[in-house]
């Protein structure tokens, strides 16, 4: 299956749009630039995790989904860049099946990155910004898909989510996610120690400087490295059966349930939220009944 990700063109057009359109969160007064201005520079320094690490997974599900009678709405849920949005439809190209995508964020600068995309492969998208607990469409969706997504909320709000998905899908419809688990985690955020940060940061730099990153030099991008590492937390989900409870009590029946790893990229110590590192990752499909 191929998948078109034109990284040393978006990586500099996402750092663009970030400075843009990127807004201070209400609740924080932060901006998120620091993350969707850099994150497309992670990718093509190979640092992080994407959709691109599971794309087996992807393939078989989405492609499952496509080959489903009439089924062409598809809604991904949280989008740090194109790179979900590329999987589906390669899926569903591959399978004869043009989707009807609809990308939802908080944020303007990944919708934006989204319809760059989607008009460079020819794709017709919809894009809503607003926060995917409060999203609302009348027509149902046939797939509900995202990457590494759970971990953006709260315990408290997990079931919140999986219920929202349940209720934007149609009977026989998909949820398709993967996320990485950390057994023996506790319930509280979780980010990089400062052990992590300093060899991440180290990481950054010399991947930047053995490959040329367009737009910006290798010292910049180190010094993204820290600040990236210093924001960015995640809630961790700590087994399967945590997972598999959020969706059995969303009222989902769980079809698929696989736990693989992803190699480190390098062999410096523990990763960090979202970085390469050794980690165990759930990847599951679960049909709303």
């Amino acid at each position: 299956m191929h998948i078109e990700e034109p990284l040393p063109e978006s990586a500099p057009l996402a750092r663009q749009l970030a400075l843009r359109w990127c807004r201070p969160d209400p609740q924080t007064g932060e901006n998120c630039a620091w993350y969707h201005g850099f994150w497309q520079y992670l990718r093509l320094l190979k640092l992080v995790t994407t959709p691109e690490h599971h794309a087996a997974f992807y393939r078989s599900a989405l492609g499952e989904a496509a080959r489903l009678p009439g089924a062409r709405r598809v809604l991904v849920a949280g989008a740090a860049d194109y790179g979900m949005l590329a999987h589906v439809i390669a899926a569903f190209r591959e399978q004869g099946n043009e989707p009807q995508v609809t990308v939802n964020d908080l944020c303007e600068t990944p919708l934006r990155l989204n319809q760059w995309y989607a008009h460079r492969v020819g794709s017709d998208l919809s894009v809503c910004r607003c926060d995917t607990l409060q999203y609302a469409e009348e027509r149902p969706f046939d797939v509900v898909c995202t990457h590494s997504f759970l971990g953006r909320f709260p315990p408290a709000r997990r079931l919140d989510l999986t219920r929202k998905w349940y209720r934007l899908l149609r009977p026989g419809g998909l949820a398709v996610t993967v996320k990485r688990i950390r057994p023996g985690s506790g319930t509280e955020l979780s980010g990089f120690t400062p052990e992590q940060a300093e060899a991440f940061r180290d990481k950054v730099r010399a991947a930047a400087r053995s490959l040329s990153t367009p737009g910006i030099a290798p010292e910049d991008l180190a010094e993204n490295a820290r600040v990236y590492a210093d924001r960015n937390i995640t809630w961790p989900l700590r087994s399967r059966e945590e997972i598999v409870e959020l969706f059995e009590r969303a009222s989902f029946r769980v079809d698929r349930l696989d736990c693989t790893p992803v190699a480190s990229a390098s062999s410096v110590g523990a990763s960090g939220p979202t970085a390469l590192g050794g980690a165990e990752y759930v990847q599951i499909v679960a049909t709303r009944v």
